[in-house]
């Protein structure tokens, strides 16, 4: 794997090589001036962030949801992670009835606060260890500012060269972009390893066998501004080399298509903004590796 790696990046020139840097700098931007922390219970670290206007909506909808001077509180320090769950899936169901979230998914994300996923600034690898603090529908993980985790694969081949998927234009994110080989948000309940071995399958057709000798090569955080709100995902990064007699083959119809590009070839991509944020970053990331 590290030959490939290294392949790739002594194809590289000094602009492509900076181009990746920035991608890493940029990762996390700053917060906006009028961002609302929230905060559940008695955390002293805020569980996420809303716009001005989300924070008006969930006032109007919910009285256990209160102004505070440091921002928003929802007093629920009692619940219990399953009651806090069916209380936050009523919230998003009216949300998405509203028509505030969109893209519904169903399908929950675990949210751990960062006094309990964060250790010396990086996260610690989330399982059914830990325990979560709730779950939620990820469609509104932007609408709360939530942070959501997500497995992404690099898809090396022995030369140094990518593959890379375009994303089906059906959806709801980022339609149409260039993305990993793989990548998918992590279900509530389903380890790294797992999710990254499910979505191989299903936007790549990998067999297991293949899939299970991706190596884990650490994580990525990003945050930024979206249209729906506060974008925060830990990104946990795994390099796979694929055999040349191997070709990727989409099974769920989220990827339209396939490419193999060279390492010169996913720096333009990168400039160009024809690929994703995050699998930007996660391509990046191999300067870390």
């Amino acid at each position: 794997m590290k030959t490939c790696i290294q392949k790739f990046l002594q194809a590289l020139g000094d602009a492509d090589k900076q181009v990746l840097q920035q991608c890493l700098q940029h990762a996390k931007q700053a917060l906006p001036e009028d961002a609302m922390p929230w905060y559940l219970g008695n955390a002293h670290s805020p569980t996420g962030y809303l716009t001005p206007d989300h924070a008006k909506i969930i006032l109007g909808l919910r009285k256990d949801w209160t102004p505070v001077p440091h921002g928003l509180l929802w007093d629920a320090p009692d619940q219990t992670p399953f009651s806090r769950s069916a209380a936050l899936a009523q919230l998003a169901t009216e949300l998405r009835d509203l028509g505030h979230v969109t893209g519904w998914r169903n399908e929950k994300f675990s949210f751990w606060p960062d006094s309990e996923i964060l250790l010396n600034g990086q996260c610690i690898e989330p399982t059914d260890k830990l325990q979560s603090a709730f779950e939620m529908e990820r469609a509104a993980y932007r609408f709360f500012g939530l942070r959501s985790h997500a497995v992404h694969v690099n898809g090396f081949t022995e030369d140094g060269f990518v593959w890379c998927g375009r994303r089906s234009l059906t959806k709801p994110t980022d339609p149409g972009m260039l993305d990993n080989i793989a990548a998918g948000g992590l279900p509530a309940g389903e380890s790294l390893q797992l999710c990254g071995v499910r979505e191989m399958a299903e936007e790549a057709g990998l067999s297991e066998a293949l899939a299970l000798t991706a190596v884990a090569s650490g994580q990525v955080t990003t945050c930024r501004s979206v249209v729906r709100g506060w974008h925060h995902e830990t990104l946990w990064v795994y390099n796979l080399l694929v055999p040349a007699d191997v070709q990727p083959v989409n099974q769920d119809g989220e990827v339209a298509e396939f490419t193999l590009l060279s390492p010169q070839q996913v720096v333009q991509a990168i400039a160009s903004k024809s690929m994703t944020v995050d699998a930007s970053c996660v391509i990046a990331h191999i300067f870390l590796s």
